[in-house]
């Protein structure tokens, strides 16, 4: 896999060969962006992405938060399984945070990511 690289403001990087990224951490960098994207957000595909507000915040219910991310992990091109995974609901700061390794096609990999 090959995938568009992400700069340290999350930004795609642009313009040289150091723009793509290759192997498990492309498949990781594609597991990011797919968390990432809304529900609604995308044009081409409506129903793609994560229902964060829609299921998730307005509920506050941290099994069908923990139910979306594993599938939309799962669901990564070129992703075999996921071999860890440990989450942690701060229900006063509203804030989810989980950490996944995932086991890619390519080899290991770490997520770690936190919603509020």
């Amino acid at each position: 896999m090959r995938y568009r690289g992400l700069d340290e403001n999350g930004d795609y990087r642009l313009g040289n060969q150091n723009a793509y990224i290759e192997g498990a951490e492309a498949v990781r960098q594609a597991c990011v962006t797919r968390l990432r994207q809304l529900i609604y957000e995308w044009w081409e595909k409506l129903e793609d992405g994560v229902p964060y507000w829609q299921k998730i915040i307005a509920t506050r219910d941290v099994g069908e938060a923990i139910r979306q991310i594993r599938r939309r992990i799962e669901l990564t091109k070129e992703v075999v399984t996921i071999l860890y995974f440990d989450h942690n609901w701060d229900n006063e700061k509203r804030i989810l945070t989980f950490r996944a390794v995932v086991q890619s096609i390519y080899g290991e990999f770490e997520l770690e990511e936190a919603y509020e």
